[in-house]
C-alpha cells in the first residue's frame, strides 16, 4: 500500500514538474531562438560568424567550470533530500560550490592569457579578441547560474522557473540589441557578451533570492562530512564525459572556424540553432535525473521505457515535418540573407531525434552512478567525431564553402548516431535496459501519412507566412489523427496529456 502511494506521489511530481519544466524550457528555448534570430539580423553573416565562433570557444571553456560538478551536485543532492537529510544535502552544496569557484577563477585566468593567442594565431581572426576577454564576464555568470539553478531540480520545486526563465530572456534580448545599436562594428559582438553577462547576473540574483526565502537551510546552518572519494569517484568520470560532450557539441564549428569565411560559420549555425532549439524541448533530463536516482528494478525500466516512446512519439514526425518547411521557416525567420543555411538543415535535422534520446540515457547512466561507462561511450565517439569534421569538411571544401558546412553537418548527424547506438548498447548489457516493443509502427505510419500530405500541400500552394503556419498545423492535425484512429496512443497516454495540461 505505501509504495502505491509513493508511485503516485511520485508520479504527480513528475507530471507536475514536467509542466513547469516543458513551460521554462519552451521559454529559454524559444527565447534563445529569438534572441538568435534578431542578433543574427542585426549582425549579419560576417559578425554573426565570429558570435558563433566565440560562442563555441567559450562553451568549451565554459565546461571547465563544470568538469561535471553540476550533474554531480545535483545527484547527490537529490539522493540526500530524497532522504530528507537536508544538512548532508547542505555538505554536498557547500563542498561542491568550492570546487565550482576554484574551477572559475582558474578558465577565467586561461582566457586572458591566451585570447591574443586564439585571435591572431590560430584563427587569423581579430575580431575575436574583444568578445573574448568580455565573455570572461559572461562565463562567472553563467557557471554560477547553472550550478545555483540545479537547486530548483534537486528540491522539486519548478513553480518559480517559468517566470524567472521570462525575465531573463527579456532582459537578454533587451540589453542585446541595445548594445548592438550603439556600439560601433569593432564592438558589437563584445557588447553583446557584456550584454549577455549583465542578464545573467541579475538572473543569478533572483535565483538565489527566491531559494533563500523558499528554504534558508538550503544555505545556512551546520555542515557534516561527506563521502569525498565516493563523490570525487562519480565527479572524475563526469568530468571526462562532459569535457567529451561539449567538443562533441563544439567541434563542427571549431572546424569550420579554422577552414572557412566567418559568413558560413554563421549560416551553419542558424540553422544548428533551429535544429537544436526543436531537438531540445523534448528533453526532460532535468526533471528524470532526480527522479530516476530514487526509483529502481522494474518502476525504472517502466519509467525508462515510457519516456522513450513519448520522445519519439513526437521527435519521429517532427524530423519530417522540418524537411518539408525547413526551407521556408529559414527565409522567414532569418531572412534571405541566410538561404545558404538550407543545405545543411536537411542533414542536421536528425538531430531531433538523436538529440532527445542520447540525453536520456546520459541521464540513466548518471542516476545509476555509471559514469565511467558514459565518459567512455563519450570519448569514443567524440574522437570519431574529431575525425569525421577534419575528413568531410576539407574533402567537400575542394567544391565549395557552402558543401564544408555540408560535411560539417554530416560529420555531426554520424557521430552521434554512432554515440546513440553504444549508449543503447550499454545500456542494454549493463542494466538490462532495452527499448524493444515500445510500439512505433503506428507512429511512423502515421508519420507517412502526414508526409505525403505535406508534398502535396507545398506542391499545390504558393508558401506564406498563412500557409506555412496552416500547413504546421495540418500536419500535425493529420499526425495525431491518424495516430488515434490506428489507436497509436491509449487512455493511458491521453489520461497522462490531461493531467500535464491541467497541471
Amino acid at each position: 500500500m505505501e509504495t502505491n502511494v509513493e508511485n503516485q506521489n511520485l508520479s504527480k511530481i513528475a507530471i507536475k514538474n514536467s509542466g513547469y519544466s516543458l513551460a521554462g524550457t519552451l521559454i529559454y528555448k524559444f527565447g534563445g531562438l529569438i534572441f538568435t534570430i534578431l542578433i543574427a539580423r542585426l549582425l549579419l553573416p560576417e559578425l554573426f560568424g565570429i558570435y558563433a565562433l566565440v560562442l563555441s570557444i567559450v562553451t568549451i571553456f565554459m565546461t571547465f567550470t563544470n568538469l561535471g560538478v553540476n550533474e554531480t551536485f545535483l545527484r547527490y543532492v537529490s539522493d540526500a533530500l530524497g532522504k530528507r537529510d537536508n544538512k548532508k544535502a547542505r555538505s554536498y552544496f557547500r563542498y561542491l560550490l568550492k570546487i565550482k569557484t576554484f574551477l572559475v577563477v582558474f578558465v577565467i585566468l586561461i582566457i586572458l592569457l591566451f585570447s591574443k593567442f586564439l585571435s591572431y594565431d590560430i584563427y587569423n581572426k581579430p575580431l575575436l579578441f574583444y568578445p573574448l576577454i568580455f565573455s570572461c564576464l559572461f562565463i562567472i555568470a553563467e557557471s554560477f547560474k547553472n550550478f545555483i539553478g540545479h537547486l530548483f531540480l534537486a528540491t522539486k520545486n519548478l513553480k518559480p522557473i517559468p517566470f524567472l526563465e521570462l525575465l531573463h530572456q527579456t532582459a537578454k534580448i533587451s540589453f542585446s540589441i541595445l548594445a548592438i545599436l550603439i556600439l560601433s562594428s569593432e564592438f558589437k559582438v563584445a557588447g553583446l557578451f557584456f550584454a549577455l553577462a549583465l542578464a545573467g547576473f541579475i538572473h543569478l540574483f533572483l535565483l538565489v533570492l527566491v531559494l533563500y526565502k523558499k528554504d534558508k537551510t538550503l544555505f545556512i546552518g551546520e555542515k557534516e562530512s561527506v563521502d569525498k572519494k565516493r563523490i570525487n569517484n562519480y565527479l572524475r568520470f563526469m568530468s571526462i564525459a562532459s569535457i567529451s560532450l561539449v567538443f562533441f557539441g563544439s567541434i563542427d564549428i571549431l572546424m569550420l572556424g579554422k577552414f572557412v569565411e566567418s559568413s558560413y560559420i554563421g549560416y551553419y549555425r542558424v540553422t544548428l540553432s533551429l535544429i537544436i532549439t526543436i531537438a531540445s524541448v523534448f528533453s526532460l533530463s532535468g526533471v528524470l535525473l532526480p527522479m530516476f536516482t530514487q526509483i529502481h528494478k522494474k518502476r525504472f525500466e517502466r519509467g525508462f521505457q515510457k519516456t522513450f516512446r513519448y520522445l519519439m512519439l513526437i521527435a519521429i514526425p517532427a524530423t519530417v515535418g522540418i524537411l518539408f518547411i525547413g526551407k521556408h521557416l529559414i527565409f522567414a525567420v532569418y531572412g534571405n540573407e541566410y538561404l545558404l543555411a538550407v543545405s545543411s538543415l536537411y542533414f542536421l535535422s536528425v538531430l531531433i531525434i538523436t538529440m532527445p534520446l542520447i540525453t536520456l540515457y546520459t541521464t540513466i547512466f548518471q542516476s545509476k552512478e555509471k559514469t565511467k561507462i558514459l565518459a567512455k561511450s563519450v570519448s569514443i565517439a567524440l574522437i570519431i567525431n574529431i575525425i569525421l569534421n577534419y575528413v568531410l569538411i576539407k574533402y567537400f571544401l575542394n567544391f565549395s564553402q557552402e558543401y564544408a558546412i555540408i560535411g560539417a553537418g554530416i560529420a555531426t548527424v554520424l557521430s552521434r548516431l554512432i554515440l546513440l547506438g553504444i549508449l543503447i548498447t550499454n545500456a542494454k548489457h549493463k542494466l538490462n535496459l532495452s527499448a524493444k516493443g515500445i510500439g512505433l509502427r503506428k507512429p511512423i505510419f502515421a508519420t507517412i501519412v502526414m508526409a505525403l500530405f505535406l508534398l502535396i500541400f507545398n506542391n499545390f500552394v504558393d508558401m506564406n507566412w498563412f500557409f506555412g503556419i496552416m500547413e504546421i498545423i495540418l500536419g500535425a492535425g493529420i499526425y495525431l489523427g491518424v495516430l488515434i484512429l490506428t489507436k497509436g496512443v491509449g487512455k493511458e497516454d491521453l489520461r497522462l496529456v490531461r493531467n500535464l495540461i491541467k497541471r
